[in-house]
């Protein structure tokens, strides 16, 4: 007699998982050259830079008001002093230059598209922090000069707008230590 096999008699082995889907959304090809997606995706730093500028903006604004405060009649007017008005100027240049970069980020980050650093970043952040360390070293010895003599609301503010120029520099030299970064490890990604 031939042994048949009853339906009840076979063991139903389980079926092979699905294949992944290929889904370009959900999985960004990996670059072994450069350590980050293919894609040039976020590498965490759009956040830091989106921060860097706009502290740059904000400062270079307070440093602004205050230099354009300091119009206390006779000698205490910013405006007689070549310096004052340098250094005014700049902080202008720079809390607009600022802005626009940290609204330029922002947006970037809110439609999700890829940064890609470019070579106006880097030299615009280097150009304007440049600026304020120039402006903020050519108020400085006056500053010191009138500070010693007499200490009063005039030299307060500007001692206080300086500072707060060389704090804008230094968020727009790490901005641009950032913008370099990106420059030089884009050029070698392949």
């Amino acid at each position: 007699m031939a042994m048949v096999a009853s339906p009840d008699d076979i063991v139903k082995s389980p079926l092979p998982p699905p294949p992944p889907a290929h889904n370009n959304k959900d999985k960004a090809a990996y670059n072994p050259y450069s350590g980050r997606p293919a894609n040039g995706g976020d590498d965490g730093l759009d956040g830091i830079v989106l921060v860097l500028r706009a502290a740059a903006a904000l400062l270079a604004l307070v440093a602004m008001a205050l230099v354009a405060s300091c119009r206390q009649g006779d000698w205490m007017e910013f405006t007689r002093y070549q310096e004052y008005r340098y250094l005014l100027g700049v902080a202008v240049v720079a809390s607009l230059y600022s802005a626009l970069q940290a609204a330029r980020t922002f947006r970037r980050m809110r439609a999700g598209t890829a940064y890609a650093a470019t070579f106006l970043d880097f030299t615009g952040d280097q150009a304007v922090g440049y600026l304020l360390i120039t402006a903020s070293s050519a108020a400085l010895p006056i500053t010191i000069r009138m500070r010693s003599a007499v200490v009063n609301t005039f030299t307060d503010a500007i001692a206080a707008s300086i500072s707060f120029a060389f704090l804008a520099f230094a968020a727009l030299a790490f901005s641009a230590l950032i913008a370099g970064f990106r420059l030089s490890s884009s050029a070698y990604s392949y």
